[in-house]
């Protein structure tokens, strides 16, 4: 008989109980579903009717991971460590069975039971660095058990996962299947039924070779040393003491590392950056239906980067300009790069014959009559491009500048490139939103993030350009460039870093004041474009830095920046600042009214659309 209670559901199979977790989207492992695993066990472990438990997930995925929006909160028993050493503990046979992706806290769930199966094409890994965290409910003392210390650390120390298979030769799985998980593991799970098994934390398979394991610990080591964010050092302390001490003091060790991560400033950074890009991702068009979109144009000779995108992406490109000599150009150019491809090893020769068969060029807009998405890199070839563009063919400006009115308006959007990884699309009032979902659909087959916006009118590249103006006249008003220099990398900004071969001087403003000089000019930049509905949202504007002009992740951005600072500080600096330089500084009203209101940007969200009058 099955039983629903929340977000774990019981299937009996003879001696077999089946705890599926339906936990939707990706059956995060929050409070609720931590508390029913935890009285499922306890309840099978006093039932004698039941002689073995199998965990799998129903949806598209096992577990992917903690629930990150409890970070920073009280903690809620059971917290994870103590549910994975719950079910360790288990004296029957506790089975997980994998599909999708087991990351984080999910592969650590797994990781506690007895034993472990997958389907094929699941992933497994430990991303927790990624977030400046480390895996924090023992993944730092089971993983090395399984399979040593070189893998362990790879895996944690690169955050990326790994197939199924290569799971299975590591060690972290028992088994793998192709398709069927379902019957498989309850098969497996029947032939548990009676049986005692090693739990992981007796195993020790990874452990074996006590100098190897060294050596790779020292190696990991040496490697970090120096590294800007702490979680590297840490994670390789815990592997390290998961052979040196006790399972339980080890445990003890991982948690106490844990804790101090959550807590440092740049793990609160990157989980608002990894926030930002959630939300980013997050459109009103979500549920219009993108149009298919088997070809793609490009008119005009600068789409050049976008149309070797395309082909990169397997997508046929017809790539049209009237000027031959610029489209020569434009040809040579794509051959170039797929030349350096190539020689770099990143494009094989057949691959890069295959990508140019995908190529048509031409020099009439005649030839995007086929064409389902045309990305317009030169206004004045618009019109051309609607004229010759099928009905219901999404029309893609490239550049700056306001949406045209057209009689093709629904057809019309902005898709600006950014630092080629982020795609800026800018939505008009007209756009139709299929128009939406199929250039989202495109820039993601291109391999790019995505930021909704009210205009063309390039957020990244405005805040950016802020920030310079600022580092210039720091510069005019006789600061040392390099200790301008020395601030800016030191904070992870090397880009707006002036050239500076001198060792900086004994006066000048402290690396602390050039920083809040330069990224309070961004944050004022940053509310501008909230007041005039070009970004919805403060956290957008983080996101467009991050993703598309290599703001420090580890530092959120400067919205984050400026609310972690406070308003109240930032409008006394602007207020100086201002009178200062008003082309820079002059304190833009979003700013005075949030202080006012004891608010901060992450409060503030614009309307959509109200920026269009903003070019």
């Amino acid at each position: 008989m099955d039983q629903q209670a929340g977000p774990l559901r019981q299937e009996r199979h003879g001696a077999v109980l089946v705890l599926v977790i339906d936990a939707p989207p990706v059956n995060a492992l929050g409070h609720a579903l931590r508390a029913a695993l935890w009285q499922a066990i306890e309840a099978a472990e006093a039932d004698a009717t039941v002689g073995a438990v199998l965990i799998r997930a129903a949806g598209r995925t096992f577990p992917a991971g903690a629930d990150i929006s409890e970070f920073g909160q009280p903690p809620r028993a059971p917290q994870l460590p103590d549910l994975c050493d719950r079910i360790e503990a288990c004296p029957k046979p506790v089975l997980a069975a994998i599909h999708g992706t087991a990351l984080g806290g999910g592969l650590e769930l797994a990781l506690a039971a007895h034993a472990r199966i997958a389907r094929a094409d699941a992933m497994l890994g430990l991303p927790e660095v990624t977030l400046g965290i480390l895996p924090g409910a023992g993944g730092t003392q089971r993983v090395p058990r399984l399979i040593g210390a070189e893998q362990a650390l790879r895996l944690m120390l690169t955050g990326k996962p790994v197939p199924a298979a290569e799971a299975l030769a590591l060690g972290l799985l028992d088994g793998v299947v192709e398709d069927g998980l379902e019957v498989a593991a309850l098969r497996l799970a029947e032939g548990l039924v009676g049986r005692r098994l090693t739990a992981t934390r007796d195993r020790r398979e990874g452990m074996r070779d006590g100098a190897a394991y060294q050596t790779a610990v020292a190696a990991a080591r040496l490697a970090q040393a120096g590294a800007r964010l702490p979680a590297g050092a840490r994670i390789v302390d815990c592997v390290e003491a998961a052979q040196l001490l006790p399972i339980e003091q080890g445990m003890v060790f991982e948690r106490a590392a844990f804790a101090d991560l959550v807590a440092t400033p740049e793990a609160a950074g990157l989980r608002h950056a990894f926030f930002a890009e959630r939300a980013a991702a997050r459109f009103p068009e979500a549920k219009a239906e993108a149009r298919p979109v088997a070809q793609l144009g490009v008119i005009g000779a600068a789409g050049s980067d976008l149309a070797l995108l395309a082909l990169q992406a397997g997508c046929p490109v017809v790539l049209v300009e009237p000027n031959r000599p610029q489209l020569v150009e434009a040809l040579e150019r794509i051959a170039a790069a797929q030349e350096t491809a190539v020689q770099e090893g990143r494009l094989t020769p057949a691959a890069r014959d295959a990508d140019w068969e995908r190529l048509t060029p031409a020099l009439g807009a005649a030839a995007l009559a086929d064409s389902d998405l045309v990305l317009v890199a030169d206004a004045g070839l618009l019109a051309e491009a609607a004229e010759a563009a099928p009905p219901g063919a999404v029309l893609a400006l490239t550049g700056r500048g306001a949406l045209p009115d057209s009689p093709r308006a629904s057809d019309i959007i902005g898709l600006r490139l950014v630092g080629g990884r982020l795609a800026e699309l800018a939505v008009g009032p007209q756009t139709a939103p299929e128009a939406v979902a199929t250039a989202r659909a495109v820039a993601r087959r291109l391999g790019l993030l995505c930021l909704r916006a009210a205009t063309p009118g390039g957020i990244a590249g405005r805040v950016m350009l802020a920030g310079r103006a600022a580092v210039t006249h720091l510069l005019a008003q006789g600061e040392a460039p390099a200790r301008v220099a020395g601030a800016l990398r030191g904070f992870g900004l090397p880009q707006l870093a002036p050239e500076a071969a001198a060792e900086a001087s004994e006066t000048g403003a402290s690396a602390g004041r050039i920083i809040a000089r330069v990224l309070s000019a961004m944050a004022n930049e940053g509310a501008r474009l909230l007041e005039r509905g070009i970004a919805q949202r403060a956290s957008d504007i983080d996101f467009a830095l991050v993703a598309g002009l290599g703001f420090p992740r580890w530092q959120g951005g400067p919205m984050f920046w400026a609310d972690q600072r406070g308003l109240l500080i930032l409008r006394r600096d602007l207020a100086e600042w201002g009178q200062e330089a008003p082309e820079i500084w002059a304190m833009a009203p979003l700013i005075a009214d949030l202080a006012a209101q004891g608010g901060h940007f992450a409060d503030h969200a614009a309307q959509a659309g109200s920026g269009q009058k903003d070019a």
